[in-house]
């Protein structure tokens, strides 16, 4: 088991973590400040930054403009306001490329607008961990398979008013890191679970502002554990995540425009507690994290934390970015991500630009080290290739001009 053990730490070091070999091995996250009081969701993956156009703004794109595909994935809700009336896309992230060769992310997306007031879409997010060799205690190879993982989803939105909707998509994941291997005696199994996310966006955009505002809220991935089977194998909470954001827009001319835009995200997952080292048992009354219910790990989540309020304000990271468009046709972006050195200590900074003619598109992202600890996901590089069927524009109609 030490290959499985080592790729699926790796995997959890940089992702935020995936807790079925921790569990089984009793390790903490490695490389990380603080480990044993970081949050540790099972299937990490369906919170990774899935296209080139938010992976270049910091993984910032909850209240970004409804332009493209993409949206199913940041927030459904915003796609009612989007000027075509569907569109598809494909984006390809080459994962820890720098330590496992054979690790990749992909995500297939595309929506329909209902109507003027009704949005419908559908993604696949896969994530390939690449072929895991088992070995027994002496090293011998006992096997090997190919892991991965992959969340199914259905979207819908609904426009409330000229400037409020709703949206929510309805998700099946599915986590099979092992396959059939027996473990210690334990059999295990493929872990899956159905999740939901809800959604609100306040569009901002008029024809006749310079300046507006967008805003996002989103609560993602809530729903049951995850458990990869075995009597001995609890449950494990899935990433939950309270996403907030927004983007202003300058409208510099009729051909430039500055977006700035920020995301505020909190992991809706418990926070270990402290341990009395003599007894092993937690301290201040909390329970252990596989004793709580889906209620009282995922809403208490915010009041857990052994070190009360900062601790929790150190649970929220930072995405921040911004975007030059030039007609519709060119954007270049910059962006930062930041974690604290108590949660993870993960900080880069990101990269990209985009190109979109006609209905047409293609966007870039790579990621650098920004700070913090000696980060693996540097060279990280992400591509999206979109395509857009143009609306038919109503008379009297004024065309959008965001980005």
């Amino acid at each position: 088991m030490k290959r499985i053990k080592t790729r699926i730490l790796i995997v959890a070091a940089f992702i935020s973590s995936s807790t079925l070999a921790m569990a089984q091995s009793g390790s903490t996250v490695i490389g990380q400040v603080n480990s044993d009081r970081i949050p540790i969701p099972a299937v990490p993956f369906v919170n990774i930054t899935p296209d080139a156009r938010s992976a270049a703004l910091g993984d910032a794109g909850v209240a970004l403009s409804p332009t493209d595909p993409s949206g199913t994935y940041w927030n459904v809700s915003k796609l009612v306001y989007a000027e075509q009336d569907a569109g598809v896309s494909v984006s390809y992230t080459p994962w820890l490329r720098n330590l496992i060769g054979d690790m990749w992310l992909g995500h297939f997306t595309g929506y329909k607008k209902i109507g003027k007031n009704q949005v419908i879409g559908l993604s696949l997010q896969y994530f390939n961990l690449g072929n895991i060799i088992f070995t027994n205690d002496q090293g011998v190879t006992t096997g090997s398979f190919d892991s991965k993982e992959y969340a199914a989803t259905g979207s819908y939105a609904l426009k409330l008013s000229d400037q409020l909707s709703l949206g929510i998509n309805l998700k099946y994941i599915n986590s099979n890191l092992t396959g059939d291997q027996v473990v210690a005696g334990v059999a295990l199994r493929p872990g899956q679970t159905v999740a939901g996310d809800i959604a609100l966006f306040r569009n901002g955009y008029s024809p006749e502002k310079k300046w507006f505002a967008n805003y996002g809220l989103m609560i993602q991935n809530l729903g049951g554990k995850i458990n990869y089977g075995g009597t001995a194998q609890a449950p494990y909470f899935i990433p939950t995540n309270l996403k907030l954001g927004t983007a202003i827009t300058n409208r510099l001319d009729d051909k430039n425009s500055l977006t700035l835009t920020v995301d505020l995200n909190k992991l809706m997952v418990p926070t270990p507690p402290r341990y009395d080292v003599t007894t092993g048992k937690p301290l201040d009354g909390k329970k252990p994290v596989a004793d709580r219910s889906l209620f009282e790990g995922v809403f208490g989540s915010f009041t857990d934390a052994p070190g009360g309020l900062k601790e929790e304000l150190q649970e929220v990271t930072v995405s921040a970015g911004l975007e030059y468009n030039w007609n519709k046709i060119l954007a270049a972006r910059l962006g930062y991500f930041y974690e604290n050195p108590n949660k993870g200590n993960r900080s880069y900074v990101t990269a990209g630009f985009g190109v979109h003619y006609q209905q047409m598109g293609l966007d870039f992202a790579y990621l650098f080290q920004g700070g913090g600890q000696i980060n693996p996901l540097n060279n990280t590089l992400r591509v999206t290739l979109s395509y857009l069927f143009n609306k038919k524009q109503s008379i009297g109609e004024a065309p959008r001009d965001d980005f």
